[in-house]
């Protein structure tokens, strides 16, 4: 009777254990984030490639190449983060 109950109580334990952990997974994986992530890359490589064609172009101001800066860094950061997160999910 005694190991009866013990493997009742560890089966509801183990139950209840995976049930959390798969609503935790689930509730900070939003749906939709690869979409983010390829608008990010594009924007990132078009305002990258502009930056570069501007630095040799006769039009070189250090205002545009400021403004250009201010987008870059954090579009950069945000796709490192983007980064991390999906090895993270992947791990």
């Amino acid at each position: 009777m005694l190991s009866t109950v013990i493997t009742t109580v560890t089966t509801t334990a183990t139950t209840t254990t995976t049930t959390a952990a798969s609503s935790a997974v689930s509730m900070t994986i939003p749906i939709g984030l690869g979409v983010g992530g390829a608008i990010i890359a594009i924007f990132l490589i078009m305002l990258l490639a502009s930056k570069e064609l501007i630095t040799i172009s006769p039009m070189n101001s250090k205002w545009i190449r400021t403004s250009l800066n201010a987008l870059i860094i954090p579009l950069i950061m945000v796709f490192a983060l983007e980064v991390i997160f999906r090895v993270l999910v992947i791990v």
